[in-house]
């Protein structure tokens, strides 16, 4: 029997009972609709998060004070054994002076972050503070949309981001505008001149998008505190290619001086790794939940082609009969399968990437139908409708063409 033959009748087979083959292939439609529509959206998740996440300074290290386990931090780059929990460490200009001297280290930024109340004009916001020194960021004197930076000698003066000086308030504030920091528990109060405004989106991966840039000097005021420290120390690398052979270089000479004191070193592309790798995970097991579906179609294809043989059996005696082959019978059988799995595929593909975008626009979630998700969705309606016609296709090959004839 030749293979054109055997796509004739296949064709034909499917043709004349239209409704069996619509039947036998829901469950395969829902299945790859599952797959395809659930990879796409986690697919366009993904993307999403990525995009957001790729203008993330990678060669940025963070060193901060406090953890519960010992120098260095769990999960540190040199993963020292810890004895249990230990005081936060203090950071301070010794630090900096001492992270300025590893080799590969390009710049350094000394940070000092907290909350607080800020009022301009008879509005008030809770904003992000942050001390700086300004010497040390020419990332930020690059960003100044309006105004300058600030100097050292700045006690008094202030740089905003650009979300909280446009939008936030009735009235946009500008350079030359006066505000007035107060701290959480009000009891200190600063009045700052603004000498400066960034760039929209230009805020850095270590500030915020309300934020308010002021000197340590002018920090120290606000906070009015005994031991002024460093809430972070940020580490730009000179080779974002060397990032993790710093960090613990970094942590070596970091834990001379803080033996008994905890803090972490880490680079920021580890956390966007790790935010990625959990992305993965759900999007292959919202595939691998789409997949059940299948299983289930493929179980219905199989008790349909099982019944389908039992009606054809007198058909198969007489194709026996003329020279048919018991492997050529079994061949028939699994591109029946085989062939109502792929249209069915290419069905429940178009119906899929149809329900990604309705799920993304009622949702407000991203969705990206791409070629892998196509292809797995093909590739398991096929599979699957294939593997559940080997049992009918062996049955009807292994059926005696005398007893065949005879079945009424």
């Amino acid at each position: 029997m030749k293979l054109d033959d055997m796509l004739e009748y296949v064709l034909g087979s499917l043709q004349a009972d239209k409704r069996r083959s619509l039947m036998s292939s829901l469950g395969i439609i829902i299945g790859v609709v599952s797959i395809v529509a659930m990879l796409s959206v986690s697919e366009g998740l993904y993307s999403g998060v990525s995009e957001r996440f790729s203008d993330m300074d990678v060669d940025l290290i963070n060193v901060r004070p406090g953890t519960d386990m010992g120098p260095g931090g769990p999960g540190g780059p040199d993963d020292r054994p810890s004895s249990g929990p230990v005081d936060p460490a203090e950071l301070s200009g010794k630090d900096v002076t001492l992270i300025e001297n590893v080799v590969g280290v390009k710049e350094v930024y000394p940070l000092k972050s907290n909350r607080a109340k800020l009022s301009f004009r008879g509005d008030n916001a809770s904003v992000s503070v942050i001390g700086v020194s300004p010497g040390n960021h020419n990332d930020l004197k690059d960003a100044i949309a309006k105004g300058r930076f600030l100097v050292g000698s700045d006690s008094t003066a202030a740089v905003l981001s650009y979300d909280l000086a446009v939008g936030y308030f009735r009235m946009d504030i500008s350079p030359g505008n006066w505000i007035t920091l107060y701290s959480e528990d009000k009891d200190r109060q600063l009045d700052l001149k603004v000498v400066g405004i960034l760039k929209e989106d230009e805020d850095p991966s270590y500030g915020s998008d309300t934020g308010v840039y002021i000197t340590h000097s002018a920090m120290e005021e606000l906070l009015d505190v005994d031991g002024y420290s460093y809430s972070s120390i940020v580490v730009r690398a000179e080779d974002s290619s060397q990032v993790d052979p710093l960090a613990e270089e970094i942590d070596d000479d970091l834990a001379r001086i803080h033996k008994d004191e905890g803090y972490s070193v880490e680079p920021t592309a580890s956390r966007f790794e790790s935010m990625l790798e959990v992305m993965n995970m759900i999007k292959y097991t919202l595939a691998a939940i789409g997949a059940i579906s299948l299983i289930v179609g493929a179980i219905g294809i199989s008790n349909v082609m099982t019944l389908t043989v039992r009606e054809r059996i007198r058909e198969i005696g007489i194709m026996k009969s003329i020279g048919a082959t018991s492997r050529e019978i079994k061949l028939l059988f699994l591109m029946d399968a085989g062939l109502l799995g792929l249209i069915s595929s290419l069905v429940g593909i178009v119906l899929g990437s149809a329900v990604a975008g309705l799920v993304g626009s009622v949702a407000g979630l991203p969705s990206l139908v791409t070629v892998q998700s196509i292809m797995v969705g093909l590739s398991f309606g096929v599979l699957s409708t294939t593997i559940a016609g080997v049992y009918p296709a062996s049955m009807a090959a292994r059926l005696d063409p005398i007893e065949a004839l005879r079945t009424e």
